[in-house]
């Protein structure tokens, strides 16, 4: 699918090619992939929310939920170990996915009612 392609973003070609993989401490193993049309090397996270990401995304979505269901600042930074500067980091990060999740989750009921009703 031509929208989730990976493009290079030096000269955003689509001419990219798998050229090593690494394993991360807390994420797993990754690619890095390098651009035929110039000298670029990219990671799969380049320009995501988990760029530059050290703690494992599962401790930071716990962070997240618990300040969500109305835990304090103080009693977060208390509760998990982290500095306060470090939780409103995260808050900002997971700001602009909120557009992003609302529409998966819509997109996963839609499929579970069609399916759903396809069964009945």
């Amino acid at each position: 699918m031509e929208l989730l392609r990976l493009k290079c973003p030096a000269c955003h070609s689509s001419d990219i090619q798998h050229h090593s993989p690494y394993t991360t401490k807390n994420h797993g193993g990754r690619v890095i992939d390098k651009c035929d049309n110039c000298p670029t090397y990219v990671s799969e996270t380049k320009h995501t929310f988990l760029e530059g990401l050290k703690t494992p995304v599962s401790v930071m979505w716990q962070v997240i939920k618990a300040r969500t269901d109305g835990l304090g600042l103080q009693a977060a930074t208390r509760t998990f170990d982290t500095a306060k500067n470090t939780l409103l980091a995260w808050e900002r990060q997971c700001v602009d996915l909120h557009r992003v999740l609302l529409l998966s989750t819509l997109v996963h009921e839609f499929f579970a009612g069609v399916i759903a009703g396809d069964e009945a």
